[in-house]
């Protein structure tokens, strides 16, 4: 049988690989015959290559772990996240946006050839992203992982202004996945000229640890959105970040793609000029 999608032999890295979709994304490559390098900062049960402890907040974590990484990546994943509910909301962003920025900015650029392929998870949470361009710059558009930082420390002080009580970690998540959203745009251009496609897949409420423990913050109904909708499996988004860094997707890139069953279609439809909040502004 032909290998259509392309993944036989490549080296692929998956970041939160323990669980939810980074496990279901796993599995799959696995049985797609890819050569995977798995990472997570929780006990990664799969029969790959290596499985790599790393925490994504942390720099000489990342670098470490990249330490156990070949020199040359075919395909990377980076779908490693946390809800906000357990975290504040500079650990959420540093973790969900600037841990993956580093890493795409500073090893992938490096690893990575022509033919190439980055796909990021993202979020229906995420939309908004180009409303809200204004407050997202300095995060965005800083230049290396300690200026990064830095314009994340001033936002989180603005933020600590705010009365956001319990739910601060959760606007980081908002945030964090605007924020990536915007940096698959940004790096899009940069990428193309070598060869590398970057894309970010957005799910909408997958039964994950994650939305269990926004259960304990969030109306079920309201996390759910339609009325007519379930939750997805992980396996579900699994398939299309797969299918975004596959050889059947060759001509794609810088797109995000919205995987809710139909969820922000919806939204759009009955709700055109909607508004969305500025975080920390």
């Amino acid at each position: 049988m032909k290998d259509y999608l392309g993944y036989q032999g490549k080296i692929c890295v998956v970041t939160g690989a323990a669980s939810g979709m980074g496990k279901a994304t796993c599995e799959m490559l696995l049985d797609l015959g890819a050569k995977v390098y798995a990472m997570d900062i929780a006990e990664i049960t799969l029969p790959v290559e290596k499985c790599i402890k790393v925490n994504l907040g942390d720099k000489a974590s990342v670098d470490e772990a990249f330490t156990q990484l070949p020199d040359h990546i075919d395909r990377f994943f980076g779908i490693a996240g946390v809800s906000g509910v357990k975290t504040d909301f500079e650990t959420t962003v540093a973790i969900n946006f600037v841990g993956h920025k580093y890493i795409i900015a500073d090893y992938l650029t490096q690893r990575m050839g022509d033919g190439g392929s980055i796909a990021l998870m993202g979020s229906l949470g995420g939309t908004g992203w180009l409303e809200t361009r204004e407050e997202l710059s300095p995060l965005v558009e800083a230049q290396g992982y300690e200026a990064t930082m830095k314009a994340l420390d001033e936002m989180a002080a603005r933020v600590a202004k705010k009365d956001y009580g319990k739910m601060a970690g959760l606007q980081g998540y908002f945030l964090s996945k605007r924020a990536m959203t915007w940096y698959v745009k940004k790096m899009t251009a940069f990428f193309a000229d070598r060869g590398i496609r970057i894309n970010i897949i957005c799910p909408g409420s997958t039964q994950t640890q994650l939305t269990d423990q926004w259960a304990s913050l969030l109306d079920a109904k309201a996390m759910q959105g339609q009325k007519e909708a379930r939750y997805a499996q992980p396996s579900e988004m699994a398939g299309p970040i797969i299918f975004a860094n596959s050889d059947m997707a060759s001509y794609m890139s810088g797109q995000h793609i919205y995987i809710d069953y139909g969820q922000n279609a919806i939204n759009e439809y009955t709700n055109p000029t909607r508004e969305f909040k500025l975080v920390s502004l």
